[in-house]
């Protein structure tokens, strides 16, 4: 019976057709109704009696409008509008490679994924206090195994820098360059025997730093990341800033864990990679690890374009396209679908790797690509900037391991074309990845970076109508109806005539009888 129940309601509710919108000639809501839905919208709480006792007339002040669009409240409002828009959640992207982790056993600390380098196997040290030789050398014995053991020390942690915990001797060294050359802080320092996790175990991954260590928990990086863009947006909504500064701004916030991962952690990477690092680490506040709730405002290069050039943009969105396909689904409301009958041409024998020349693709992707390369100098997979001075559009030495056959460095894998999987890609050989297949007219995309895309988009008016169109949604909460496609453009006009400031452009929403109508 229930079965039938729901089966009849969604026939009922399918044959009702589009969902309905209120009527241009609806009645307004009183002022009591209004007072109440302004605070829940503006402020996420219920207005106080004295909140009523403040109407007018029954009508809202414009003097409590004004105090409650300069709320903490209604920063918190237009943040989470935002995160909205931005998709925050970075807790799944691993920041250091699994061989930076520690591990416990027998409450001794160790890198399991590294052992095997310097003992032999995936084991820890022996459950004795390390000691030295006369030449400085850890002592170590053999297991039956073959493998070799040393001892371990007492290490203050830096996520714990009043205690401390005991660490394998091989992990607790603290030198920041091996004698066998090696630089200790790098990826390549987990084939070191004499490379550690220096002073205080910075270097490495713990339960600090650790991913998900239980249901629910957030590492305090991620977290930091992630706080760093909602600081961004409450700056320019508390400090009545020009929206635009979303886009051009290079003031960021780091704290303790973000300021330790900046320091220390960029150069071990491994989901995603921080060269360049947004940050001078010398221009870093003075901070421990365990400072997650002091915050200090920090300027970046000029090179960054707000948040969408921020380490949680880049995390987020670790492409050119998907980097460009969000803000133009997010700011510009130009999302790229396929038509809905699905993409044609895909079954081409021998299709061009040029998307912008593809059947069935190139519709989007003429757009798509080259709005991509406005961050062709920011990294895929990671969120460092490629300046350049050490990484110029053309490389030769990347040029000529790809042409001879010898083997490639790091970065000429990572950043330049140097194993072309058909002849299209010969000209772009030893140039950095961002700029194959653009046009002449597109070269410059890369260098400009993507505040050229936001101003593009303020130029013809594209951005200031979405951002209408997109705060209208949120407050009315439904899309705007045809009829009122009129509003949404005289709201981007006030927007833009109030110098993009978004509490006007709000003001102009919540003081419109369409607002009322649906409140």
């Amino acid at each position: 019976m229930i079965q039938l129940l729901i089966v009849l309601l969604g026939t009922a509710l399918a044959d009702e057709g589009p969902p309905p919108v209120c009527d241009p000639d609806t009645e307004v809501v009183d002022g009591d109704h209004l007072l109440r839905a302004l605070s829940l919208d503006l402020r996420g709480v219920v207005p106080t009696a004295e909140d009523h006792e403040a109407l007018v007339d029954g009508e809202v002040p414009d003097e409590l409008l004004d105090a409650w669009l300069d709320d903490e409240g209604f920063v918190e409002r237009v943040v989470r509008h935002h995160e909205a828009l931005l998709w925050p959640n970075v807790g799944d992207i691993r920041l250091l490679s699994n061989r930076q982790r520690m591990i416990s056993k027998n409450g001794v600390l160790y890198r399991y994924l590294v052992a095997p380098n310097y003992r032999g196997g995936p084991e820890y040290c022996g459950d004795f206090e390390a000691s030295w030789d006369g030449q400085g050398e850890l002592v170590t014995r053999t297991t039956p195994e073959g493998w070799i053991q040393e001892g371990w020390v007492e290490v203050h942690p830096y996520w714990a820098p009043d205690t401390t915990v005991k660490v394998c001797a091989f992990e607790a060294q603290t030198a920041e360059v091996s004698p066998w050359g090696t630089e200790c802080d790098t990826y390549d320092s987990r084939y070191d025997p004499y490379c550690g996790c220096g002073p205080g175990l910075q270097w490495c991954d713990t339960p600090a730093l650790g991913h998900v260590q239980e249901e629910g928990y957030v590492a305090p990086v991620h977290r930091a990341i992630a706080e760093d863009v909602r600081r961004r947006i409450a700056r320019v909504i508390r400090g009545d800033l020009s929206y635009l500064e979303l886009f051009t701004s290079p003031v960021a916030y780091v704290n303790g864990p973000l300021a330790h991962f900046y320091r220390h952690n960029t150069r071990t990477p491994a989901h995603v990679r921080f060269n360049e690092m947004p940050v001078d680490p010398d221009l870093l506040p003075d901070l421990d690890f365990t400072d997650e709730d002091t915050w200090v405002e920090v300027s970046l290069g000029e090179e960054q374009a707000g948040v969408l050039t921020s380490p949680l943009y880049l995390m987020k969105f670790q492409t050119r396209r998907a980097r460009a396909n969000r803000f133009y689904t997010a700011f510009l409301c130009q999302p790229f679908q396929p038509p809905d009958g699905g993409i044609p041409g895909l079954d081409e024998a021998d299709p061009t790797l040029d998307l912008t020349q593809r059947k069935g693709c190139q519709y989007c992707h003429a757009i798509l690509e080259p709005a991509g390369a406005h961050w062709g100098r920011w990294g895929e997979y990671g969120a460092g900037y490629l300046p350049a001075s050490r990484y110029p559009t053309t490389a030769p030495e990347c040029q000529w391991c790809a042409q001879t056959g010898e083997s490639c460095s790091a970065a000429c894998r990572q950043y330049y074309v140097v194993d072309p999987l058909t002849q299209e890609q010969d000209p772009y050989v030893g140039m950095l990845q961002g700029y194959q297949f653009l046009e002449e007219r597109h070269r410059s995309h890369p260098e400009v970076g993507p505040k050229l895309l936001a101003t593009q988009g303020v130029v013809d008016g594209r951005l200031p109508r979405c951002v209408a169109r997109t705060t209208a949604t949120w407050l009315l909460g439904r899309e705007p109806a045809t009829h009122e496609e009129a509003w949404v453009d005289a709201l981007a006009r006030t927007f833009t005539e109030a110098d993009y400031r978004y509490d006007a452009l709000v003001r102009a929403i919540v003081t419109s009888d369409n607002y009322r109508r649906v409140r």
